[in-house]
This record gives structure tokens, sequence and C-alpha cells, in this order.
């Protein structure tokens, strides 16, 4: 019996993803991304690299410019 799992019972993978991030938006002053490029770059799946961008962006740390792009705020 195949089992599937939420991107809430990955939750380990979620915040590893995410203070992984965030440490690359921290070490390198505008760094600005697309999604496909985030992807590719931190090479995980779509889904949890949109639900951690998304976070992110929630939680003020990123906001998305007129491109789209994923930016750290700026203070």
């Amino acid at each position: 019996m195949a089992t599937t799992t939420t991107l809430m019972e990955q939750d380990y993978g979620f915040q590893e993803l995410r203070q992984r991030v965030q440490a690359d938006f921290n070490e390198m002053p505008g760094l600005m991304l697309t999604y496909e490029q985030a992807v590719r770059l931190w090479a995980c799946h779509p889904a949890m690299c949109r639900a951690v961008l998304e976070a992110l962006v929630e939680s003020r740390f990123l906001v998305r410019n007129r491109r789209s792009a994923f930016v750290r705020r700026e203070h």
C-alpha cells in the first residue's frame, strides 16, 4: 500500500530548508531569485520550495519585487 505525505508531515525537511534559505539570503546581500531559480539553487521539491518561500514572505523576511523575484526585506 502506497503512502503519501503532506508538507506538514515533512515538517523537519521544511524547517531545514527554511533555515538554509534564510542563511543564504543573510549571507548574500542583494540575492534575488525567481521561484524557478530557487528550486534549482536548493535542489528541492517545487511544492516544498514554494511553501518555504511563501512562509518567509508571510513572516516578512522576504518580499516579492515587481518581477516576482524573492528578495530580502529591507529594514
